[in-house]
């Protein structure tokens, strides 16, 4: 009987622990939900909208921005290619040396003809030397010579290419004239990626709506003495997009001004050399899908089709989603990786404008580019 008795007290006081320490648990969560930080808040939206699918685009499409450096698998590259409908892509990573280009031309455009357009860049090194400007305009007529179909220039230029005192090589500065005048000669076009997204050039606060990409890529923020501000970067590769007007640029990631469309028309208005591309930047373009489209109908004959993403076809789906359809309040993350905290909307482009921006643009800009591909011959 006594045992009995003992056996329940126990039992009675489990139930009480196990209450108390359920009420306890309900409120720690509760206060813990409160406190929740903002970078583990991930909301699901509850909005029921219309789904397209989009496996392919509907006209051939040349992906004008890519990075093919780190991609080790050539085949699974051109799978991903084919699945999505992409013809050409063009491969920004073709070195700086004659011996590098050399290699991811063999590699690339020369192991599947017609497939890729690669890019060389330009070797800093000795930029404070006599003569650096005439040595790289030379090496680059090298490298075009052997096949590269373009220069690309980085953001670092404007950020971080110091000169030997440690003051910034200006985009503008004359140093670059016998580069730039190459690139003419040779009419290869120039893709320049000038600056980044303007809140990377903002205080680092509440008020910071990309708050979340640069809390965890701190070295993405260039707000402060350090750094040009955002307009001063644009302004001086303005300035040579100005002086020189037989080369073609190409502005990467919307000319970097996607949040503010107008000031980008007032660019293609003026620069009749000058196109953007939309790599990257359909978070911003889907947000204000009104405008947007007002826009790419507007300079429909002024905007290339790229992704900045390695080939991969759910990628390129994203793309071909936002340019086609009108479907509402969808996530693009998996189009490049997440870029705010919003959605975005399609912008259900018009066919002819769709056909331009898929490929005829890039017709005109690019260099090299083999017709046939287009029309699905020598695609295997």
């Amino acid at each position: 009987m006594r045992r009995e008795l003992v056996s329940g007290r126990i039992v009675a006081a489990l139930s009480i622990f196990l209450v108390v320490v359920s009420a306890a648990w309900r409120v720690w969560t509760q206060e813990d939900i409160r406190e929740m930080k903002l970078k583990d808040w991930q909301p699901r939206a509850m909005l029921v909208t219309k789904v397209t699918e989009a496996p392919k685009p509907a006209f051939p499409v040349i992906d004008a921005h890519n990075h093919l450096g780190g991609y080790r698998d050539v085949n699974r590259c051109l799978q991903e290619m084919d699945a999505a409908g992409v013809r050409v892509v063009v491969n920004l990573d073709g070195g700086s040396n004659l011996d590098e280009i050399k290699k991811s031309l063999d590699r690339w455009d020369n192991a599947h003809p017609g497939r890729f357009l690669t890019f060389a860049l330009i070797d800093w090194r000795g930029l404070d030397e006599p003569g650096w400007g005439e040595r790289e305009a030379k090496n680059l007529a090298k490298a075009f010579e052997v096949g590269a179909k373009g220069l690309k220039f980085h953001k670092s230029l404007g950020l971080w290419v110091e000169h030997k005192d440690g003051t910034l090589l200006r985009i503008d500065d004359p140093i670059l004239e016998p580069v730039w005048e190459t690139c003419a000669k040779y009419k290869r076009p120039v893709i320049i990626h000038t600056a980044d997204p303007a809140a990377f050039f903002t205080p680092l606060d509440r008020f910071n709506e990309r708050w979340h990409e640069l809390n965890a890529h701190p070295d993405w923020l260039f707000y402060g003495d350090k750094y040009p501000s955002h307009d001063e970067l644009l302004e001086q590769r303005n300035r040579v997009i100005a002086r020189h007007p037989n080369t073609i640029f190409l502005a990467a990631h919307f000319g970097e001004s996607p949040e503010n469309l107008a000031t980008v028309g007032k660019w293609l208005d003026t620069y009749p050399n000058l196109y953007v591309d939309i790599d990257a930047r359909i978070s911003e373009l889907g947000r204000q899908p009104y405008t947007a489209r007002r826009f790419f109908i507007k300079y429909q004959d002024r905007i290339t089709f790229g992704t900045d993403t390695p080939p991969w076809r759910d990628a390129y789906r994203i793309y071909y989603r936002f340019l086609e359809t009108d479907d509402e309040y969808f996530d693009c993350s998996a189009s490049h990786h997440l870029q705010g905290f919003w959605m975005i909307y399609g912008i259900y482009l018009p066919k002819e404008v769709l056909e331009k921006v898929y490929y005829e643009n890039a017709m005109k800009a690019l260099y090299g580019l083999d017709p046939k591909i287009l029309l699905g011959e020598g695609t295997k």
